[in-house]
């Protein structure tokens, strides 16, 4: 289990990877909508940074827990329906690793843009069920499984829980598919392959949670013709990780 320090450290680098993706730099005393914030550590990051930082969250046990520890932080219950902010009211809406979770994917990506004033930014990151790679059972993954043939595939390893069932199996077609629902509402500037490579450093490899999968990126990072060939095919065929979704409001 991670220790205080190490979740603060991620936090702040999730802050960080979001402003500089971003390409933010004017961002004191902004306001920011975070999804889902669990620990609430992330909001207090960016509360930190000089932003002005709102965080909503399903669970009730969570928003107690927070407001307990982070008794300053501002902190909203989600009951599942319209988010309960007014509309135009922040500069960025973001989530981590929150719409695999979501029952509607298309309903949070319509209400972040709702919520968004005109020139915001929403940042979604998500796990891509197009890679290699299965973060929440830590193992390689098949590019281009289904929910069906996931189940499969998590059964022939003898892996699968139940849990399984509440994911959403995000591809980065389906984020275009969502994203394209919003018309010229938005402009959507990235959806990951930038950053995917642009991030492809030992920093980042040391992050993957899978021996295996960790030692042939190690390996892949020390041979430049090979790594180059290697990013150029994955984000060709968006076999990258993770899908961040960038998107700016109209």
């Amino acid at each position: 289990m991670a220790t205080e320090t190490e979740l603060r450290q991620k936090a702040l680098s999730q802050v960080k990877s979001f402003l500089a993706e971003c390409d933010i730099k004017d961002y004191q005393g902004r306001k920011i909508f975070e999804i889902g914030f669990k620990n609430g550590l992330f909001l207090d990051e960016c509360r930190k940074e000089g932003l002005v930082p709102t965080g909503l969250e399903i669970s009730k046990e969570y928003v107690e827990q927070v407001k307990g520890k982070l008794p300053h932080l501002d902190l909203l219950w989600y009951d599942g329906g319209t988010f309960p902010v007014p509309d135009a009211s922040y500069d960025f809406v973001v989530s981590f690793q929150v719409l695999e979770h979501v029952n509607s994917t298309w309903h949070i990506i319509d209400e972040s843009i709702r919520i968004l004033k005109p020139g915001g930014i929403m940042y979604h990151v998500s796990p891509n069920y197009c890679s290699f790679y299965e973060g929440h059972y830590s193992l390689i993954w098949l590019p281009f499984l289904n929910k069906t043939l996931g189940r499969y595939y998590l059964k022939m390893l003898r892996r699968y829980t139940p849990y399984y069932e509440s994911l959403n199996i995000i591809k980065p077609g389906d984020a275009e598919r969502v994203l394209r629902r919003s018309g010229s509402d938005i402009t959507v500037l990235s959806l990951g392959r930038r950053e995917f490579i642009n991030n492809f450093n030992a920093e980042q490899i040391e992050k993957v949670n899978q021996k295996l999968l960790k030692k042939a990126l190690r390996l892949l990072l020390g041979l430049t013709f090979l790594k180059n060939c290697f990013l150029w095919f994955i984000s060709r065929v968006n076999l990258y990780y993770p899908i961040i979704i960038i998107a700016r409001k109209n």
